[in-house]
Protein backbone atom coordinates (compact mmCIF):
# COMPACT_ATOMS: atom_id res chain seq x y z
CA UNK A 1 0.00 0.00 0.00
CA UNK A 2 1.80 3.36 -1.23
CA UNK A 3 0.40 6.49 -2.58
CA UNK A 4 0.03 6.46 -6.51
CA UNK A 5 2.70 8.52 -8.02
CA UNK A 6 -0.20 10.21 -10.52
CA UNK A 7 -2.83 11.07 -8.26
CA UNK A 8 -1.77 10.76 -5.05
CA UNK A 9 -4.66 8.52 -3.51
CA UNK A 10 -3.13 5.62 -1.34
CA UNK A 11 -4.05 1.93 -2.28
CA UNK A 12 -2.07 -0.96 -3.90
CA UNK A 13 -0.08 0.25 -6.77
CA UNK A 14 0.70 -1.45 -10.25
CA UNK A 15 3.88 -2.52 -11.62
CA UNK A 16 3.64 -0.16 -14.51
CA UNK A 17 5.84 0.23 -17.62
CA UNK A 18 7.71 3.58 -17.50
CA UNK A 19 7.66 2.63 -21.59
CA UNK A 20 4.42 1.28 -22.77
CA UNK A 21 4.47 -2.43 -23.30
CA UNK A 22 3.50 -2.28 -26.92
CA UNK A 23 6.73 -1.28 -27.97
CA UNK A 24 8.73 -3.75 -26.53
CA UNK A 25 6.09 -6.96 -28.33
CA UNK A 26 7.08 -4.89 -31.72
CA UNK A 27 10.52 -5.02 -31.06
CA UNK A 28 10.55 -8.70 -29.66
CA UNK A 29 8.33 -8.96 -33.06
CA UNK A 30 10.73 -7.40 -35.13
CA UNK A 31 13.81 -9.27 -34.25
CA UNK A 32 14.81 -12.04 -35.62
CA UNK A 33 16.06 -13.77 -32.32
CA UNK A 34 12.62 -13.06 -30.39
CA UNK A 35 14.27 -11.56 -27.73
CA UNK A 36 15.81 -7.67 -26.97
CA UNK A 37 18.89 -6.65 -25.24
CA UNK A 38 19.35 -4.14 -22.24
CA UNK A 39 22.38 -1.59 -22.92
CA UNK A 40 23.26 -1.93 -19.76
CA UNK A 41 23.81 -6.03 -19.55
CA UNK A 42 24.07 -6.06 -23.49
CA UNK A 43 25.16 -9.98 -22.68
CA UNK A 44 21.73 -11.14 -21.21
CA UNK A 45 18.22 -11.18 -23.31
CA UNK A 46 15.24 -9.94 -21.23
CA UNK A 47 11.73 -10.60 -22.29
CA UNK A 48 10.24 -6.48 -21.44
CA UNK A 49 10.88 -3.23 -20.71
CA UNK A 50 11.34 -1.29 -17.14
CA UNK A 51 8.51 -1.54 -14.94
CA UNK A 52 7.90 0.87 -11.90
CA UNK A 53 5.38 0.57 -8.81
CA UNK A 54 3.80 3.69 -9.49
CA UNK A 55 0.46 3.63 -10.41
CA UNK A 56 -3.25 2.62 -8.82
CA UNK A 57 -5.59 0.55 -10.54
CA UNK A 58 -7.69 3.60 -11.89
CA UNK A 59 -4.72 5.75 -13.35
CA UNK A 60 -2.93 2.16 -15.00
CA UNK A 61 -6.60 2.22 -16.50
CA UNK A 62 -5.92 5.84 -17.68
CA UNK A 63 -2.75 5.65 -19.36
CA UNK A 64 -3.57 1.68 -20.73
CA UNK A 65 -6.51 3.92 -22.53
CA UNK A 66 -4.05 6.16 -24.26
CA UNK A 67 -1.18 3.82 -25.30
CA UNK A 68 -4.30 1.74 -26.88
CA UNK A 69 -5.15 4.44 -29.05
CA UNK A 70 -1.52 5.08 -30.19
CA UNK A 71 -0.93 1.85 -30.96
CA UNK A 72 -3.50 0.86 -32.68
CA UNK A 73 -4.09 4.35 -34.51
CA UNK A 74 -0.61 5.75 -35.25
CA UNK A 75 1.89 2.93 -34.42
CA UNK A 76 1.11 -0.43 -35.86
CA UNK A 77 -0.35 1.39 -39.38
CA UNK A 78 2.75 3.74 -39.90
CA UNK A 79 5.03 1.26 -39.58
CA UNK A 80 2.77 -0.98 -42.03
CA UNK A 81 2.74 2.14 -44.36
CA UNK A 82 -0.12 3.75 -43.43
CA UNK A 83 0.97 6.94 -42.69
CA UNK A 84 -1.51 9.40 -42.29
CA UNK A 85 -3.55 9.72 -38.81
CA UNK A 86 -5.95 11.95 -37.47
CA UNK A 87 -6.08 12.24 -34.06
CA UNK A 88 -7.98 14.12 -31.16
CA UNK A 89 -7.06 14.86 -27.53
CA UNK A 90 -5.79 11.29 -26.87
CA UNK A 91 -2.72 11.67 -28.56
CA UNK A 92 -1.34 14.57 -26.58
CA UNK A 93 -2.35 12.56 -23.34
CA UNK A 94 -0.57 9.77 -24.34
CA UNK A 95 2.84 11.65 -25.19
CA UNK A 96 2.01 13.68 -21.92
CA UNK A 97 1.78 10.48 -20.14
CA UNK A 98 5.31 9.50 -21.63
CA UNK A 99 7.34 12.68 -21.22
CA UNK A 100 6.01 12.55 -17.30
CA UNK A 101 6.70 8.80 -16.95
CA UNK A 102 10.59 10.04 -18.30
CA UNK A 103 10.93 13.30 -16.14
CA UNK A 104 9.52 10.65 -13.09
CA UNK A 105 12.23 8.03 -13.72
CA UNK A 106 15.30 10.16 -15.74
CA UNK A 107 15.54 13.47 -13.47
CA UNK A 108 18.62 12.95 -10.99
CA UNK A 109 19.35 9.43 -12.70
CA UNK A 110 22.78 10.61 -13.88
CA UNK A 111 25.21 11.77 -11.27
CA UNK A 112 27.23 13.87 -13.88
CA UNK A 113 24.43 16.08 -15.03
CA UNK A 114 23.38 18.73 -13.24
CA UNK A 115 20.66 21.39 -13.68
CA UNK A 116 20.12 24.92 -13.26
CA UNK A 117 18.29 26.40 -10.50
CA UNK A 118 15.95 27.92 -13.30
CA UNK A 119 15.86 24.00 -14.76
CA UNK A 120 15.17 22.64 -11.15
CA UNK A 121 11.88 24.99 -10.79
CA UNK A 122 10.70 24.35 -14.30
CA UNK A 123 10.99 20.41 -13.72
CA UNK A 124 9.00 20.63 -10.67
CA UNK A 125 6.10 22.95 -12.39
CA UNK A 126 6.29 20.59 -15.74
CA UNK A 127 5.56 17.55 -13.75
CA UNK A 128 2.91 18.86 -11.58
CA UNK A 129 1.29 20.63 -14.86
CA UNK A 130 1.97 17.28 -16.52
CA UNK A 131 0.46 15.63 -13.64
CA UNK A 132 -2.93 17.85 -13.50
CA UNK A 133 -3.67 17.38 -17.19
CA UNK A 134 -3.31 14.17 -17.08
CA UNK A 135 -6.10 13.58 -13.97
CA UNK A 136 -8.27 16.34 -16.46
CA UNK A 137 -7.77 19.43 -13.85
CA UNK A 138 -6.45 21.59 -16.46
CA UNK A 139 -7.29 21.58 -20.49
CA UNK A 140 -3.97 21.80 -21.58
CA UNK A 141 -0.21 21.68 -20.31
CA UNK A 142 0.21 25.13 -21.06
CA UNK A 143 4.47 25.98 -21.61
CA UNK A 144 4.98 22.54 -21.17
CA UNK A 145 4.45 21.60 -24.98
CA UNK A 146 4.57 17.68 -26.27
CA UNK A 147 6.41 17.49 -29.92
CA UNK A 148 6.31 14.21 -31.62
CA UNK A 149 8.94 13.64 -34.53
CA UNK A 150 8.49 10.79 -37.01
CA UNK A 151 11.84 8.79 -38.72
CA UNK A 152 12.08 7.39 -42.23
CA UNK A 153 14.42 5.41 -43.30
CA UNK A 154 17.33 7.41 -45.28
CA UNK A 155 18.06 6.53 -48.13
CA UNK A 156 21.04 9.58 -48.82
CA UNK A 157 22.01 12.15 -47.11
CA UNK A 158 24.95 15.46 -46.84
CA UNK A 159 25.29 15.25 -43.19
CA UNK A 160 28.83 14.76 -42.15
CA UNK A 161 30.02 11.80 -39.68
CA UNK A 162 26.92 9.68 -38.97
CA UNK A 163 27.93 7.10 -37.19
CA UNK A 164 27.30 3.62 -39.83
CA UNK A 165 24.33 2.06 -37.75
CA UNK A 166 21.99 5.56 -38.04
CA UNK A 167 19.36 3.81 -40.20
CA UNK A 168 18.79 1.22 -37.92
CA UNK A 169 19.30 3.68 -35.02
CA UNK A 170 16.16 6.03 -35.77
CA UNK A 171 14.20 3.22 -36.94
CA UNK A 172 14.98 0.88 -34.16
CA UNK A 173 16.19 2.35 -31.33
CA UNK A 174 13.66 2.27 -27.59
CA UNK A 175 15.39 4.84 -25.52
CA UNK A 176 14.44 7.55 -23.10
CA UNK A 177 16.59 10.64 -21.17
CA UNK A 178 16.64 14.13 -20.12
CA UNK A 179 18.55 16.04 -22.82
CA UNK A 180 19.47 19.72 -23.05
CA UNK A 181 21.97 22.14 -22.42
CA UNK A 182 22.35 25.52 -20.13
CA UNK A 183 19.30 26.96 -22.02
CA UNK A 184 17.25 24.34 -23.32
CA UNK A 185 15.67 21.32 -20.86
CA UNK A 186 13.41 18.39 -22.42
CA UNK A 187 12.48 14.43 -21.78
CA UNK A 188 13.34 12.45 -24.09
CA UNK A 189 11.49 8.94 -25.48
CA UNK A 190 12.21 6.99 -28.88
CA UNK A 191 9.94 4.38 -29.39
CA UNK A 192 11.07 3.02 -32.36
CA UNK A 193 10.71 5.48 -35.19
CA UNK A 194 8.54 7.88 -32.83
CA UNK A 195 10.13 10.33 -31.10
CA UNK A 196 8.07 12.32 -28.43
CA UNK A 197 10.27 15.34 -26.87
CA UNK A 198 8.19 17.24 -23.69
CA UNK A 199 9.29 20.67 -23.24
CA UNK A 200 10.06 21.90 -19.75
CA UNK A 201 12.49 24.54 -21.15
CA UNK A 202 12.38 25.05 -24.53
CA UNK A 203 15.23 27.67 -25.31
CA UNK A 204 16.14 29.94 -28.43
CA UNK A 205 15.24 27.35 -31.40
CA UNK A 206 12.15 26.85 -33.34
CA UNK A 207 10.20 23.94 -33.60
CA UNK A 208 7.91 24.00 -36.52
CA UNK A 209 5.60 21.01 -37.99
CA UNK A 210 5.79 18.49 -34.52
CA UNK A 211 3.83 20.02 -32.42
CA UNK A 212 0.84 17.92 -30.61
CA UNK A 213 -2.35 19.87 -30.73
CA UNK A 214 -4.57 19.79 -27.77
CA UNK A 215 -7.64 18.89 -29.13
CA UNK A 216 -7.18 16.99 -33.09
CA UNK A 217 -4.71 17.03 -35.84
CA UNK A 218 -2.75 15.08 -38.92
CA UNK A 219 -0.14 12.90 -38.55
CA UNK A 220 1.40 12.54 -42.38
CA UNK A 221 5.24 13.28 -43.79
CA UNK A 222 6.16 16.66 -43.76
CA UNK A 223 9.19 18.90 -43.56
CA UNK A 224 9.71 20.00 -39.37
CA UNK A 225 12.17 22.09 -38.19
CA UNK A 226 13.61 21.23 -35.04
CA UNK A 227 16.67 22.49 -33.08
CA UNK A 228 20.13 21.86 -34.34
CA UNK A 229 22.06 20.39 -31.21
CA UNK A 230 19.11 17.66 -31.76
CA UNK A 231 20.95 16.22 -34.73
CA UNK A 232 24.25 16.05 -32.47
CA UNK A 233 21.75 14.04 -29.90
CA UNK A 234 21.03 11.38 -32.36
CA UNK A 235 24.29 11.06 -33.34
CA UNK A 236 25.51 10.60 -30.24
CA UNK A 237 22.80 8.35 -28.95
CA UNK A 238 23.31 6.08 -32.06
CA UNK A 239 26.89 5.59 -31.45
CA UNK A 240 26.15 4.94 -27.81
CA UNK A 241 24.11 1.84 -29.34
CA UNK A 242 27.07 0.97 -31.47
CA UNK A 243 29.83 0.90 -28.55
CA UNK A 244 27.03 -1.39 -26.71
CA UNK A 245 26.87 -3.44 -29.34
CA UNK A 246 30.83 -3.67 -29.67
CA UNK A 247 30.06 -5.28 -25.89
CA UNK A 248 27.92 -8.12 -26.97
CA UNK A 249 30.21 -11.46 -26.46
CA UNK A 250 31.52 -13.42 -29.15
CA UNK A 251 29.55 -16.44 -27.38
CA UNK A 252 26.19 -14.35 -27.66
CA UNK A 253 27.05 -13.59 -30.87
CA UNK A 254 27.27 -16.86 -32.10
CA UNK A 255 23.71 -18.13 -30.76
CA UNK A 256 22.38 -14.76 -32.90
CA UNK A 257 23.90 -15.63 -35.75
CA UNK A 258 22.70 -19.19 -35.58
CA UNK A 259 19.33 -18.19 -34.72
CA UNK A 260 19.60 -15.55 -37.43
CA UNK A 261 20.82 -18.21 -40.26
CA UNK A 262 17.82 -20.30 -38.89
CA UNK A 263 15.16 -17.38 -40.06
CA UNK A 264 16.71 -15.83 -43.19
CA UNK A 265 13.38 -15.74 -44.51
CA UNK A 266 12.25 -13.56 -41.68
CA UNK A 267 15.29 -11.19 -41.31
CA UNK A 268 15.03 -10.53 -45.30
CA UNK A 269 11.38 -9.23 -45.12
CA UNK A 270 11.33 -7.22 -41.97
CA UNK A 271 11.66 -3.51 -41.29
CA UNK A 272 15.17 -3.94 -39.34
CA UNK A 273 16.40 -5.87 -42.74
CA UNK A 274 15.44 -2.56 -44.79
CA UNK A 275 17.36 -0.60 -41.83
CA UNK A 276 20.67 -2.62 -42.09
CA UNK A 277 20.80 -2.48 -46.23
CA UNK A 278 20.04 1.17 -45.93
CA UNK A 279 23.12 1.54 -43.97
CA UNK A 280 24.90 -0.73 -45.75
CA UNK A 281 24.26 1.30 -48.66
CA UNK A 282 25.20 4.62 -47.27
CA UNK A 283 28.06 3.66 -45.07
CA UNK A 284 29.31 0.86 -47.30
CA UNK A 285 29.07 -3.21 -46.47
CA UNK A 286 31.19 -3.00 -43.48
CA UNK A 287 28.94 -1.52 -41.54
CA UNK A 288 26.59 -4.24 -41.06
CA UNK A 289 29.05 -6.60 -40.70
CA UNK A 290 30.52 -8.20 -37.81
CA UNK A 291 34.35 -8.42 -38.28
CA UNK A 292 35.16 -11.48 -35.07
CA UNK A 293 37.36 -10.39 -31.79
CA UNK A 294 40.33 -12.66 -31.85
CA UNK A 295 39.93 -15.51 -29.16
CA UNK A 296 43.01 -16.36 -27.35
Amino acid sequence: MAKCALCGKEGTLRESHVLPAFVFRWLRERSVTGHIRHSDTPNRRVQDGLKKPWLCDDCETRFSRHETHFATKVFHPWLHGEQRAAYDGWLLKFCVSISWRVLAHCKGLNPNRSYTAEQEALARRADVTWRSFLLDEIPHPGQFEQHLLIFDIIAETDIPDLPNNFNRYITGGVEMDMVGSERTLLTYAKLGRFCIFGIIQKGPNKWEGTKVHVTHGLLEPRSVSIPHGLLHLFKEKASLVDSVHQRISETQHGKIDSTVMKNIDRLTGSDQFAAMMADAEMFGEEAIIRKSKDVD
